[in-house]
């Protein structure tokens, strides 16, 4: 992203997580940084996450969210795109052992 864009991190945020703040020119986004531990806690961040980023201004947000997993299927079922709250919502998952 070079000198064009600017990233910033946001911490702490009450949860312990740390935000990415991206800035390029008028455009702006947030990667929110997550680690799962369930479905039902998930399915809570990224409600946060919409929260969020529609108190940002922002009409979409990304998390990445780190899982204890390495198989790649159950990875693929945690990568979701979902409307939540008229916020697009991007989950990325993350596998780590």
């Amino acid at each position: 992203m070079g000198k064009q864009c600017v990233v910033s991190p946001e911490f702490p945020t009450g949860n312990g997580q740390v935000d990415l703040h991206l800035g390029c020119g008028d455009k702006r986004g947030i990667i929110e940084i997550k680690s799962f531990f369930n479905n039902y806690e998930a399915k809570f961040a990224l409600g946060q996450a919409a929260k969020y980023a529609k108190k940002r201004g922002l009409e979409q947000v990304t998390v990445a969210m780190f899982a204890p997993f390495d198989d790649e299927s159950v990875l693929e079922k945690l990568s979701v795109v979902e409307t939540i709250e008229e916020v697009l919502v991007k989950v990325v998952a993350i596998g780590w052992t």
